[in-house]
């Protein structure tokens, strides 16, 4: 198998913890997954835990708009951890975010061959 090949069958999943403005962490996040795109490789979801659920928040319109692009042109899952969204308040969710529990993270970790956290 080429390098080449390889790296197009690689399955990443990211785990978000920062919220929008709290810090580098959830821009990080969206431009590693702009260069997995640009690398060939299949970012699979995108996992927002505690503080990072914050970024379907309706104050954060932009950063609903960038994960929301991300998911569209990567064919990714948006998944806001269930508890963690109750705890900070978002209710109601974008049309691109889903709402799901741990076990989402842990069927990530399960199918893919990286999953990289951002905090």
């Amino acid at each position: 198998m080429h390098n080449d090949d390889k790296q197009k069958s690689m399955k990443y999943a990211l785990v978000v913890l920062a919220a929008p403005g709290s810090g580098p962490g959830n821009v990080r996040a969206q431009k590693f997954a702009r260069a997995l795109k640009k690398a060939n490789i299949v970012l699979t979801r995108v996992f927002f835990y505690g503080e990072g659920v914050r970024a379907a928040s309706a104050e954060n319109a932009d950063s609903i708009h960038k994960w929301s692009e991300i998911a569209a042109t990567q064919d990714c899952d948006l998944v806001l951890c269930s508890a963690s969204a109750e705890t900070h308040g978002v209710l109601t969710l974008p049309t691109s975010f889903t709402l799901m529990g741990l076990g989402a993270l842990m069927e990530a970790g399960h199918d893919c061959d990286r999953v990289i956290s951002f905090d």
